[in-house]
């Protein structure tokens, strides 16, 4: 049985352009749409019932594909999108997916089969794509992205530190390569700049696949620091595990402080002070963006504005 890499294949052409014209989106030429149909009926492509009622508009499935580098949204985002996308009486179809690979996959796989996809957390450019919004990851246009306010989140949590006396702020982040990342890290250079507190390079650690030989390097260094602020409660939770192997006292020693407050933040010992953000909203962002969507109007969807946080104060953080 043909399959939609055959006939993208034999019309030299994308998965992508396949998948639009047979969808029938618009923005494809006209060269490309006959190049498709025509492979189609050499091949005897039938595209499944669900990409056929997209072709007729009347499919009830959304995609969503889930970054599983980030468990914590398996608990925070998904049971809100769907129950939300029930009220809609809209099916949920979920793929989970880590790296760019695997996140590009997943996307192929449901944009030829769903009304709409959501990305949670995801780390790539999906600008070739139609229908596809994303929810707490790139945000690659305004119109088709709901977030959360990093770069304020970065510079509230820094601040809250430094009014506790702290001054050797490390601060761990996913990927500088990312643009929610880069906000991170703005947030802390202006924290640092209001305080006239120089910018050590030292202090900054990326998470990507070696999170632990991240934190081992800082507390292994010669690098004075009191405090970590992290982008994840995962994060806290390791660097809380490691300083313990150590005997480095969490918040005696060090302080910690986290920009997410999932479930895990009161499960930890100590319970970790966070800049909260609401998941509720977001999803609520979203929705409202899918519900545009669906009804062919993206040209009215308005940009939805940033979340901001809010300090929650635990146990992880103490006074100089």
């Amino acid at each position: 049985m043909a399959t939609i890499t055959d006939v993208s294949r034999l019309a030299n052409v994308s998965k992508a352009t396949v998948s639009r014209v047979l969808s029938g989106s618009r923005g494809v030429r006209e060269d490309s749409r006959l190049a498709v149909l025509k492979a189609a009926e050499e091949l005897n492509y039938s595209p499944n019932i669900a990409a056929q009622n997209l072709a007729t508009q009347s499919t009830n499935y959304v995609g969503v594909v889930l970054n599983t580098a980030d468990a914590a949204s398996l608990n925070s985002y998904l049971p809100l999108i769907s129950r939300k996308l029930k009220s809609m009486k809209k099916l949920m179809l979920v793929q989970f997916a880590e790296s760019d690979h695997e996140q590009q996959s997943a996307l192929m796989e449901l944009h030829s089969q769903c009304e709409a996809v959501i990305l949670i957390n995801g780390t790539i450019n999906t600008s070739a794509f139609e229908r596809v919004l994303h929810m707490d990851g790139v945000m690659s246009d305004a119109h088709a992205s709901v977030g959360f306010d990093y770069q304020f989140a970065a510079e509230s949590a820094c601040r809250y530190l430094l009014g506790k006396g702290h001054r050797k702020i490390a601060l761990l982040v996913d990927d500088l390569e990312q643009g929610s990342c880069q906000d991170l890290l703005n947030g802390y250079k202006n924290a640092l700049q209001n305080s006239s507190l120089p910018y050590d390079r030292r202090l900054i650690l990326e998470a990507k696949h070696q999170l632990e030989q991240s934190l081992l390097g800082l507390i292994n260094s010669f690098t004075q620091y009191t405090a970590i602020v992290v982008k994840r409660d995962s994060y806290a939770a390791e660097a809380m595990r490691i300083m313990r192997e150590f005997n480095i006292q969490v918040p005696k020693e060090v302080s910690v402080i986290s920009l997410e407050d999932s479930p895990l933040a009161q499960q930890l010992n100590p319970t970790l002070t966070c800049i909260s953000h609401s998941s509720e909203q977001l999803a609520d962002y979203c929705m409202d963006n899918l519900q545009t969507l669906l009804e062919r109007s993206i040209q009215t969807m308005k940009s939805s504005p940033l979340i901001s946080g809010r300090l929650v104060s635990r146990e992880s953080v103490s006074d100089l």
